[in-house]
């Protein structure tokens, strides 16, 4: 046997039933492919004639490698050994098909570690992650590399990794993802070269696709709408036409695609959510950036981030959400410790009374802003802990197994949650805790990095900890998630009693320091002096310190404003709304929360109004100088709505954008997006509930429906369209004094608004 060694960085891991393919980039940087055997180990529990029934049902299914043997393992919530039976799986496909009959037979016995995703089980067993440094000893077979041994020094604890170069192959459409390619051309962009495809010829494009990326070869195809349009097209053109273009760089793998364009509605904190099917790539990496939250929010990097920690191979983790990143992390964690895993979330929410109910689920505490001065104040500080719940989760050890365990049923010292009285285990550490302690660390230091470095380094540190704030963010959540693997209501109440306990002592310490109080939100509060005096850094510092010593949580002065503006809610001009607010720090910066210029459904014209009002606000150190200052910002708004009443605008900068919340038929009320997902029917573009549509509004009076409003594909494919029936100056407009007053309304020597709306375009106030 002539055994050969390759260096290099795992690139990519996936299989097909029991075999494992793993791509190496290799010191110069060529991708190599390895194969190798691995059969993933499940456990059950329960009585001995239904555990007879499940074998034998394996062996009827050929699925059964050796005979099963009982093992002593650790049960998670219970945390005692117990025997379960050990089943060494041969066909992996049949995995999901075991989990989902198991809900006939719930209750009557448990399954452990069926659910784990393969390549991930794999990677836990060997000691690999996504882009690792390891090695491998090989052997050279007739067409393949079999893997004899692997292993890395590496460790998915490192903080300053190196990451190989990647090739990147851009891929979009020219026009709206919902216009069929025969006349939407494909623009195929490298880092030197750009190159627009036509699709009136299928077999053409194909061709002068294939050519470019067997020039190229890149790494990584990098597509906007690639899993919901482009590559479903390209597989199903290529099944037509008989050829198939270089999209993968395994060519000898026999690789069977169910070609779908239908994505799947699910509904989500109050929210209707569209997900496109997913289309991997093999031996190269496919990111559709409209399909993935982490790459929106944390570009390449953040990815790369979560799938070292998580173990996830890089397309699953683009597609995949932070808190099933969270859960693999956490998976990991459990594993080391010898626990079994349970296929599903396991542990149910106890019974309780109306009280009690009452009493623990209050949720995050929020004290209204203090207006009774005002909605605009001068020389307010705004301090905010750092990472509170996550830090709150590892700190006091809550973790759904922690939370009044059985082994602490009789111990009267254990700590409590405030308030609600539930137990806190202190004779192990909690799985979530673990995980997050880790989580919160590289998050720390990754921001302090950030602050004394530049360039492509800086960019990589703010992708990293902005990935990790994200699962930071949803790791809260995931704690209260009816489906979370290690969810549990009570722990999710635990965190959010702290949570209350440590922004009451908050509160209660800057008023013993003489401050006046102003607002608090969950994890931030607002205070000032009581003559709105200027405030220094030096005594808030003293003030956080104190407040730290108390909670045990970090609290950092994120800034002190120069003013600050509480909107009023849309429905009572005098009723603040908690998460609306804007004011100048004293370093000149603006901040913004729950106004237009953040919302992401508004045209984007009008959103450069108010983005533009702000800018010129921030100029503007105190409330006096913004008053003084009035017909400056006056001339801002003059200038959008001069824009408006003279068809200045491209109509692409007047789109509105709307979720649609159910399918067309189930519409009731026709109104603007029902209206539209009607135009799209029309031409043959289909909407599903979830997705996002892009709107212009002709004239939302008219009394033919179909003149009221106009799809951004209808723009696209008929643009002199809209020359002859031109856009609604009115609503624009309105919408347009809507912003400014938003920002201004509390600041203007005038109440009366809709005055500035005039049909003859005069401004007498």
């Amino acid at each position: 046997m002539n055994l050969q060694t390759a260096k290099g960085y795992l690139f990519d891991v996936y299989h097909a039933e029991d075999m494992v393919y793993l791509w190496l980039k290799n010191e110069e940087g060529v991708p190599q492919l390895f194969l190798d055997k691995f059969n993933p180990i499940i456990y059950a529990r329960g009585e001995a004639g239904l555990l007879k029934k499940l074998v034998k049902r394996l062996f009827e299914l050929d699925a059964i490698q050796d005979i099963p043997v009982y093992e002593n393992r650790n049960l998670f919530y219970e945390n005692k050994t117990v025997p379960v039976l050990k089943i060494v799986i041969t066909r992996p496909s049949i995995l999901p098909k075991i989990s989902r009959k198991l809900y006939a037979l719930y209750g009557k016995f448990e399954i452990y570690h069926s659910d784990l995703d393969l390549p991930t089980s794999y990677m836990f067993q060997k000691g690999l992650f996504p882009l690792c440094k390891m090695e491998i000893d090989y052997t050279e077979d007739p067409g393949a590399r079999r893997v004899v041994n692997v292993r890395t020094e590496d460790s998915p604890l490192e903080m300053d990794y190196e990451v190989p170069k990647f090739k990147i192959m851009y891929l979009e459409l020219k026009k709206s993802h919902r216009i069929n390619l025969e006349n939407n051309p494909l623009i195929v962009r490298t880092d030197t070269d750009c190159h627009e495809l036509s699709g009136t010829n299928p077999k053409k494009l194909l061709e002068k696709l294939d050519i470019l990326l067997r020039e190229e070869d890149p790494d990584i195809l990098l597509t906007r709408y690639g899993d919901q349009v482009i590559l479903p097209y390209l597989f199903y053109q290529s099944q037509r036409q008989g050829f198939l273009p270089a999209l993968d760089r395994d060519r000898t793998t026999p690789i069977r695609r169910n070609i779908s364009t239908k994505g799947t509605s699910y509904f989500t904190y109050g929210n209707i959510v569209f997900r496109a099917p997913s289309y991997p790539l093999f031996g190269r990496w496919h990111i559709d950036s409209k399909n993935s939250f982490v790459y929106k929010e944390a570009d390449l990097m953040g990815v790369v981030e979560l799938a070292r920690l998580s173990r996830l191979p890089m397309q699953k983790m683009a597609r995949a959400s932070t808190g099933k990143a969270l859960t693999y992390i956490e998976t990991d964690v459990a594993l080391r410790r010898g626990y079994l895993v349970p296929w599903q979330k396991s542990a149910v929410e106890a019974p309780k009374t109306a009280l009690q109910l009452l009493e623990a689920d209050k949720g995050g505490l929020v004290f209204q802003p203090d207006v009774s001065y005002g909605k605009i104040a001068e020389n307010v500080a705004q301090l905010d802990f750092a990472q509170m719940y996550p830090s709150i989760m590892a700190m006091h050890n809550i973790s759904p197994e922690c939370v009044n365990c059985l082994c602490c049923s009789s111990d009267e010292t254990v700590p409590k949650a405030p308030d609600i009285g539930y137990r806190i285990c202190n004779k192990r550490k909690g799985v979530v805790s673990e995980a997050l302690e880790h989580v919160l660390e590289r998050r720390a230091y990754y921001k302090r990095q950030s602050k004394i470095t530049s360039g492509k380094q800086l960019e990589d540190y703010e992708a990293k900890q902005a990935s990790l704030k994200w699962m930071l963010v949803t790791s809260f959540g995931y704690l209260g998630y009816r489906n979370a693997k290690f969810g549990r209501l009570e722990s999710h109440e635990s965190v959010n009693a702290f949570g209350r306990e440590k922004l009451l002592l908050a509160k209660e310490t800057a008023e013993e320091f003489g401050y006046e109080f102003v607002h608090a939100i969950t994890d931030s509060i607002f205070i000032k002096n009581h003559d709105s005096s200027s405030l220094t850094s030096s005594e808030l510092d003293s003030l956080c310190l104190e407040i730290q010593k108390k909670t045990g949580i970090r609290m950092e002065v994120d800034g002190i404003y120069t003013w600050l503006l509480f909107p009023p809610s849309s429905q009572d001009s005098e009723m603040p709304v908690a998460n609306r607010y804007m004011g100048r720090f004293q370093s000149g910066k603006l901040k913004c929360r729950g106004i237009g210029a953040r919302r992401k459904d508004l045209p984007s014209f009008i959103t450069s109004a108010q983005s533009e009002m702000l800018e010129w606000m921030k100029t503007k150190v105190t409330i006096k100088d913004l008053k003084e200052s009035e017909s400056e910002i006056l001339s801002i708004y003059h200038k959008y709505d001069s824009m408006i009443r003279q068809n200045h605008i491209s109509p692409e900068n007047l789109l509105l954008v709307k979720s649609s919340s159910r399918e067309l038929e189930e519409y009731e009320v026709m109104g603007a997006t029902a209206l539209s997902m009607m135009k799209l029917k029309d031409l043959g573009m289909d909407v599903q509930a979830g997705e996002k549509i892009k709107y212009l509004v002709l004239n939302q009076r008219s009394k033919t429906k179909d003149r009221r409003y106009m799809p951004e594909e209808e723009l696209q494919l008929y643009p002199n369209k809209i020359k002859k029936t031109g856009f609604d100056n009115e609503y624009y407009r309105k919408m347009l004094v809507g912003v400014f007053r938003e920002v201004w309304a509390e600041f203007a020597s005038f109440r009366d608004f809709d005055s500035l709306i005039d049909p003859q375009g005069k401004f007498d106030f």
